[in-house]
């Protein structure tokens, strides 16, 4: 609860910072393209929350190769999922805001803003599925840990991007962009190196379980879509 608290803060920090040192026309352009934003969160959340509720029970049932496997598996989706949004985001990156409600006096910076979160949806969606993983992983303290390390980058390169540097629209897409890069590098290591009874090794394509975490992930991707 409290990892969710504070991602919405520093969403608001974000706002705060664009209006204040960027201007009126880049805080509409973000709000416009945000929706963007929101799908990929909306996967991130169905894959983790889904995902988690299959693999928690299988370690459970001490299946704990079986529950690595799907880990790895969703994993491994939840990047893919991020590179196909970031391609067909880009290939369609001007129609794509037009529709979202972009006019031509801040289409520039819808362009700017979300062809630089496009770039780094990959690594969005990877911090969305290791930050709930923690917590099946027992290791919920680290989890909120990470979240707020890359929360606190954001809020600082936000600052650091957008006044000394004086980057703009850009500036606060890369900050927003780089505080989900901070955590998952700091995330990563757990599940590589193997710091706990879940991480990441070699798996199947099963497809039995891809269908049973998008049943039980559905209702919180729904929520967050619907948001966006």
């Amino acid at each position: 609860m409290v990892m969710m608290v504070f991602m919405s803060l520093y969403t608001i920090v974000d706002g705060i910072f664009v209006s204040r040192y960027v201007g009126s026309n880049a805080l509409s352009a973000v709000n416009i393209v945000y929706p963007v934003l929101n799908l990929l969160f909306a996967f991130g959340i169905m894959l983790s929350t889904g995902g988690s509720a299959i693999v928690a029970r299988q370690m459970g049932e001490k299946r704990e190769q079986e529950a690595r496997e799907n880990f790895s598996l969703l994993a491994a989706i939840s990047v893919a999922i991020g590179f196909l949004i970031l391609i067909l985001g880009l290939l369609f990156l001007e129609p794509l805001c037009g529709v979202l409600g972009a006019t031509p006096v801040i289409m520039k910076d819808c362009k700017i803003y979300l062809g630089v979160l496009l770039g780094f949806g990959p690594l969005t969606m990877l911090q969305m599925f290791f930050q709930v993983f923690f917590v099946t992983a027992g290791k919920p303290g680290l989890g909120l840990g990470f979240t707020i390390s890359g929360g606190v980058a954001n809020m600082v390169l936000d600052y650091v991007f957008m006044y000394p540097l004086n980057l703009g629209i850009a500036g606060a897409a890369l900050a927003t962009a780089l505080g989900p890069i901070f955590s998952v590098l700091i995330m990563l290591p757990h599940f590589i190196f193997r710091r706990g009874d879940l991480y990441l090794t070699k798996f199947k394509l099963k497809w039995r379980s891809i269908c049973s975490v998008y049943v039980l992930g559905f209702p919180s991707f729904i929520m967050e879509f619907t948001i966006g």
